[in-house]
């Protein structure tokens, strides 16, 4: 008779010992039956097939065993054998799925639960899904769990917790049953199929395992099937054919195709897997299996008991892995998700999946915003400054010049004075003047030349010159001009001079750099003098750079420079972010007189009224040279 039993049958517990996967629980329940506290109601829940039942069994034999209350149970008296056999008089099984109205309670409950024990020493009544009575038993419940006869237990049994009233829980204690992993049930499986006598290999007991979803009764029972179909001798294809699987072959090719984005071998693996017969829900939940342990490697690397796979798979897995990244994973598996959902629904489900698994090969060549934002980061350092060109369209009028990257026109633009005539002596109008556009973040000097400007009349100088005098220049100033000696020059400030401060500003870029924030060492570019004074950063910014300035100063770039000033000079710099030059002295502009009487001049030259136009600038301070 045994041999004709279902494996999950034969092979079920009857000692806490053999419970497999929850330890905390048996343990729990054997130390209360040792020291005496005995509950009145317990409720099990958990997972389908995880041991609810057959621990409420065996407590029930621990209670009440011929040989005492003891936590090893004889299991050869009738009392154990009757509840092994569910035939017990004082242990009745009730399946609240099949008596769920108050009537139906009343009368198995209520009105026997009064009675004595017939033959043991309590009287047990085992509740299978509990959550199945209405709410009306439940009430009439209540009462009797919450105070019930001695010598009376009362033990639920619900996989869906939260349908159970509050009132009943808090007068239960709550054991939670775990899902079981699938080393141990594989570990199982191994044991009854060597009792069995069953040849079987590893990879195909874990192909069972994992179709057990963590419930030992399904993997046992999905054993049986197996063994049903192939008898004695089993292989992974037995096992694949018998149970509607998805073999890890099929898997493994599928994302390697997605990973060469081979579109065509996608859907021919479609096809064959439709030709084989396997449910398509079924390959969906496969397949994002699979990508979860290929997230698992690229995570944590192969471990066999987080993948739930062969150790044999390790190698190629490994190397699967290293085609996506995370994020392409991450995707992967909300793609299959959602396709999975859409077949359930879909009267077309193939063309669903295949639709689905497209997506995932267009979705390799989706990029992160941050690598984009990146490759825009280092695109911005090897550009001059740190500022990409903007090509200004023909159509359209040139931008207004930033003031923020351009140095003051005044400082830029030398004017030749007005030449003479050779027969009066009077100054004539110039027809081709000329200009020095510098860019002050390039190397190299920009040379720009002004629309062309129509004659003027002579102008006249009604206040006396001053003498003006021209330092050096660089060779492509001396090339484009025969006589430079005479050109005055007019600066609105001071151009940063070179110090030994360049090397503090050496040393904070080199830093900033070499922490890899290329974006933030471009704004810095953009600075005038970048000096450690004291206990002081000082960087100061041209004049109209406010928003470098604020840019500075945020607060993710001050901790950045806090880091690097502690490393640049040993101890914490206060910052101090400054926008201009300061005033020039007043020995180095000109006399106010002087300057009232060239300015209205300089003003109305050709030249310097088409700079001032093209670039929206004005004439502040007047200087000789030195």
């Amino acid at each position: 008779m045994s041999d004709s039993q279902v494996i999950a049958r034969r092979f079920r517990p009857q000692a806490y010992s053999q419970v497999i996967g929850q330890e905390t629980i048996t343990r729990t329940l054997i130390n209360s039956i040792r020291s005496g506290r005995i509950h009145h109601a317990y409720l099990f829940t958990g997972a389908r097939g995880v041991g609810k039942t057959t621990t409420a069994r065996i407590f029930a034999k621990s209670l009440n065993c011929a040989e005492g209350v003891t936590t090893d149970p004889c299991g050869q008296c009738h009392s154990c054998q009757d509840i092994a056999a569910s035939r017990s008089i004082d242990v009745l099984e009730i399946d609240a799925a099949s008596n769920t109205g108050v009537e139906n309670v009343r009368n198995a409950i209520i009105n026997t639960v009064a009675i004595s024990p017939a033959r043991d020493r309590y009287k047990i009544f085992i509740i299978d899904e509990v959550h199945m009575l209405s709410l009306q038993a439940f009430n009439a419940l209540l009462k009797t769990v919450e105070e019930p006869p001695p010598r009376v237990v009362f033990i639920l049994a619900t996989t869906e917790l939260q349908k159970v009233p509050e009132t009943i829980l808090s007068r239960c204690q709550v054991f939670e049953f775990k899902t079981i992993t699938l080393k141990k049930i594989t570990e199982q499986l191994r044991s009854i199929s060597d009792e069995l006598g069953v040849a079987i290999p590893d990879s195909a007991l874990m192909a069972i395992a994992r179709a057990g979803e963590g419930s030992m009764r399904d993997a046992e029972s999905a054993l049986d099937q197996v063994i049903s179909f192939a008898g004695n001798t089993i292989t992974d294809e037995d096992v694949s054919v018998a149970l509607g699987l998805v073999d890890i072959e099929t898997l493994n090719t599928t994302i390697q195709a997605i990973a060469e984005h081979d579109s065509e071998r996608v859907i021919q693996i479609v096809e064959e897997i439709v030709s084989r017969g396997y449910d398509l829900r079924n390959f969906c939940r496969e397949m994002m299996t699979h990508i979860r342990a290929l997230l698992v490697i690229k995570v944590a690397g192969f471990d066999p008991e987080l993948v739930q796979l062969p150790q044999g798979e390790g190698e190629r897995l490994s190397r699967l892995v290293n085609s996506f990244s995370e994020q392409d994973l991450v995707r992967f598996f909300s793609i299959l998700t959602k396709t999975e959902q859409d077949i359930r629904v879909s009267s077309q489900p193939r063309f669903q999946l295949e639709i689905g698994l497209i997506k995932m090969i267009q979705a390799g060549r989706l990029y992160m915003l941050e690598d984009l934002i990146h490759q825009f980061e280092e695109l911005q350092s090897r550009l001059p400054g740190g500022l990409a060109p903007i090509a200004p369209s023909s159509k359209s009028p040139a931008p207004p010049a930033r003031t923020s990257s351009l140095r003051p026109v005044a400082e830029k633009v030398r004017i030749p004075p007005p030449a003479k005539s050779v027969s009066t002596g009077e100054p004539v109008a110039e027809t081709k003047p000329a200009i020095r556009d510098e860019a002050p973040s390039s190397s190299q000097p920009i040379k720009a030349q002004p629309p062309e400007i129509k004659e003027t009349p002579p102008v006249v100088y009604s206040a006396p010159q001053p003498d003006f005098s021209l330092p050096p220049e660089p060779p492509d100033f001396a090339e484009r001009f025969d006589s430079a000696s005479d050109l005055p020059l007019m600066k609105a400030r001071p151009a940063p001079a070179a110090n030994s401060t360049q090397s503090d500003a050496d040393r904070i870029k080199g830093a900033i750099e070499a922490k890899g924030k290329r974006l933030f060492l471009s704004i810095l570019d953009h600075a005038e003098s970048i000096q450690i004074e004291g206990d002081s950063l000082r960087i100061r910014f041209p004049a109209g750079a406010v928003k470098f300035k604020k840019d500075v100063e945020s607060k993710d770039n001050r901790k950045l420079l806090d880091e690097v000033c502690r490393e640049v000079a040993g101890r914490a710099l206060s910052l101090v972010v400054t926008v201009g030059a300061e005033a020039p002295s007043r020995s180095e502009a000109l006399p106010k007189q002087q300057t009232a009487a060239v300015k209205p001049a300089v003003e109305e030259h050709s030249t310097v009224r088409a700079i001032a136009d093209k670039f929206h600038g004005k004439i502040e301070i007047i200087k000789p040279d030195q």
